[in-house]
């Protein structure tokens, strides 16, 4: 019985692998998608969203399998717990990335337009956090949750920087105040992505240590 659960378990492990795998496909589309105006690329995050979407309501309900059909000690359960509330946390990042992929769509009517050189940073950076949120939690490594933690600090003073940048356009600028503030909120998804991946970070550490 005990060896059939750890079976289980690693299979959770699995679809949370492939569910951030996903999600960071989503970003990284969403993302060139924006830069290169590419409406194939749009369309792909928008896919893997539904993709996302579908994970979401597998892994929850093979955590709760689990935990009804088996008895999980103590290490286990809060295993199956994190791995149910990091469903949502992934769940809203592919919302978030479908959300920039749409924008990105309604931008490639209007030409070529030029996206602020960070936002691709703030991608770039984002993505990494997801990855490395869900390797923490599959590998038990609480220095790796930590170092995505950290990591929200550099996200964080990008999207300020962004935006205040972004501001000073809308100033200058009247005429071109719309896709100042496109960007604006392209940005503010791209910070959101990062908060949910310390979500998952901390809960990586939770299975570990016990404690939130």
């Amino acid at each position: 019985m005990r060896n059939r659960f750890g079976e289980q378990l690693e299979r959770l492990h699995v679809e949370l692998i492939q569910m951030g795998a996903l999600c960071e496909d989503a970003i990284s589309d969403a993302a060139q998608a924006l830069m290169k105006g590419d409406e194939d690329l749009a369309q792909a995050a928008e896919e893997a969203e539904r993709e996302i979407d579908q994970k979401e309501r597998e892994i929850e309900s093979q955590c709760l399998k689990l935990l009804l059909q088996q008895q999980p000690v103590a290490r286990d359960l809060r295993a199956i717990s994190a791995a149910m509330k990091m469903v949502t946390d992934l769940q809203r990042i592919g919302d978030q990335a479908a959300n920039i992929a749409e924008i990105s769509l309604l931008l490639s009517n209007h030409g070529e337009v030029k996206v602020p050189q960070d936002i691709g940073v703030m991608a770039c950076k984002a993505g990494l956090m997801v990855r490395q949120a869900i390797s923490a939690y599959t590998g038990r490594d609480v220095e790796t949750a930590h170092a995505v933690i950290n990591l929200d600090d550099e996200v964080d003073d990008l999207f300020r920087q962004v935006k205040g940048e972004l501001i000073d356009q809308v100033a200058a600028n009247r005429d071109e105040a719309d896709l100042s503030i496109d960007f604006i909120i392209i940005a503010k998804y791209l910070e959101r992505i990062a908060d949910h991946a310390v979500n998952i970070a901390q809960w990586a550490i939770f299975c570990v240590t016990g404690q939130l």
